[in-house]
C-alpha cells in the first residue's frame, strides 16, 4: 500500500548548544530565537542532536528533532 502525508505546518529552531544529560535522562538544547527546549530520552534514542541541526515544533505540539540536512531537504519556508 501507498501512504501519502498530509502537509503539516511547523516552527522550526536552529540548535545552537547541546547541554549534558542531565540526572532525569533529559537533555537541554539551546535554540535559535532564545529558544530553550529539553529532549527527552525517548527523543535522544532517536538522534544524538548537534549545533545545526532542528528543533521542531509541529502545530499539534508534537516535538522532534531533525538532522540540518534532512529537515532542510523536507521543508521550505512557509
Amino acid at each position: 500500500m501507498k501512504f501519502i502525508a498530509n502537509p503539516v505546518t511547523v516552527d522550526a529552531f536552529v540548535i545552537e548548544k547541546v547541554g549534558d544529560v542531565e540526572e532525569s535522562g533529559k537533555r537541554m538544547i539551546d535554540c535559535s530565537e532564545n529558544k530553550r527546549f529539553f529532549a527527552t530520552p525517548e527523543m535522544l534514542a532517536r538522534i544524538e542532536p548537534k549545533p545545526g541541526d532542528y528543533f521542531v515544533v509541529q502545530s499539534d505540539n508534537y516535538v522532534y528533532m531533525n538532522p540540518k540536512d534532512v529537515f532542510e531537504r523536507k521543508y521550505r519556508a512557509a
